[in-house]
């Protein structure tokens, strides 16, 4: 299914965008009036506004990334105007919820949201739909009328947590699994694919899960409650939390096993400080998203044909990789991949084509 967005000026009031199912106005398969970029013309003039449930230090490198990215395109005259709003609470669908309807005021030709909750903000993304906003979900699943998804895959990032710790031990081996936030539908995707690649190594023993709840923190916390009847542990791949667990087995006088990092600049420079040198790697979703995003929203409003779902690849670093990173972020920074308007219509040719998307390659 692919999605052609027609760019319209909202001519509505402020009041009329809080009841916007109620109105008249073309969804984002419509037309209507002829607004800054019209079909096959270069979008110009757009405001674009972000819409975050909460806030974590990944978060904060994405709305880095996006803040930087439109300031680039506001020179260019692409952007007019821009905004950052995050949610009040905890990842409160509610709040979020209000949040969203507030911007909808400000009449914004592009509405991005990372949702804290893909069910029950779905209605508030419809009510931006019939308003004829160019909607983009972040990082999440959400089947809208109109709303177009941009994120990474939960059972890939299973896999690329796994299967580079498996050929670094030769597929044999005691291991642990290190858990997400179990219970919630990324976490069940992520392991549901780490079972099933495991399936095929009858030499891979299981010895224990823990629950990391992908926090290098709480990984340590978990390990230390259960290494003193552990056997010799070959890998933990899971979750990232690698600095942790390496710190547990460390003070317990034990060989570091093959582990996954995180893709922060702490945890990448203990990585390379620390000299493992066993096959461990590091792998996370891209907060880089975020501008593959923005240029997704502009082929939708260039009127281009843009899947439903653009699905994109993780951050994965490999040992050849670390100093290129280590020297690129700051302590609390994440890694993130370098997208632009050439990588993500490349990214769109090969989903049209029924093919894999490739990252863009490294600037080293």
């Amino acid at each position: 299914m692919t999605m052609k967005f027609t760019h319209t000026r909202r001519a509505m009031t402020a009041v009329a965008a809080t009841v916007a199912a109620t109105l008249l106005l073309a969804g984002c398969a419509g037309t209507a009036e002829a607004g800054s970029g019209s079909e096959g013309g270069e979008p110009e003039g757009l405001k674009i506004a972000l819409s975050n449930g909460f806030v974590n230090g990944w978060r904060l490198t994405l709305i880095d990334k996006f803040e930087t990215e439109a300031d680039k395109l506001k020179e260019e005259g692409v952007v007019s105007d821009y905004s950052v709003v995050n949610a009040p609470g905890e990842n409160s669908a509610t709040e979020q919820a209000s949040q969203i309807r507030s911007l909808m005021l400000q009449n914004p030709d592009v509405l991005m949201v990372i949702p804290a909750s893909s069910s029950a903000l779905k209605p508030v993304i419809e009510e931006a739909c019939t308003a004829g906003i160019n909607v983009i979900i972040l990082d999440a699943d959400m089947e809208t009328s109109c709303g177009t998804v941009v994120r990474n895959e939960y059972g890939q990032w299973g896999a690329d947590s796994l299967e580079p710790a498996l050929e670094a031990i030769g597929g044999k081996g005691d291991i642990v699994i290190n858990r997400g936030v179990v219970g919630s539908q990324p976490e069940e995707a992520f392991h549901a694919r780490q079972q099933e690649i495991l399936a095929d190594f009858p030499d891979v023993k299981v010895a224990a899960e823990i629950n990391g709840f992908c926090d290098s923190a709480t990984a340590q916390k978990e390990i230390v409650g259960i290494l003193g009847s552990l056997p010799e542990i070959a890998a933990v791949p899971g979750c990232i939390g690698g600095m942790g667990i390496v710190q547990a087995f460390e003070s317990a006088g034990r060989e570091a096993p093959v582990v996954v990092f995180d893709t922060d600049g702490k945890s990448l420079k203990f990585w390379k400080d620390s000299g493992i040198d066993n096959g461990s790697f590091a792998a996370l979703t891209d907060p880089g998203q975020v501008v593959a995003a923005i240029y997704v929203a502009l082929a939708k409003e260039r009127g281009d044909d843009v899947p439903a779902e653009v699905v994109l690849p993780l951050v994965k670093i490999a040992q050849e990789d670390l100093d290129y990173w280590v020297a690129e972020l700051g302590t609390d920074e994440y890694a993130a991949i370098a997208w632009d308007d050439a990588s993500i219509e490349a990214a769109l040719e090969a989903l049209e084509n029924g093919e894999d998307v490739q990252a863009p390659a490294l600037q080293k």
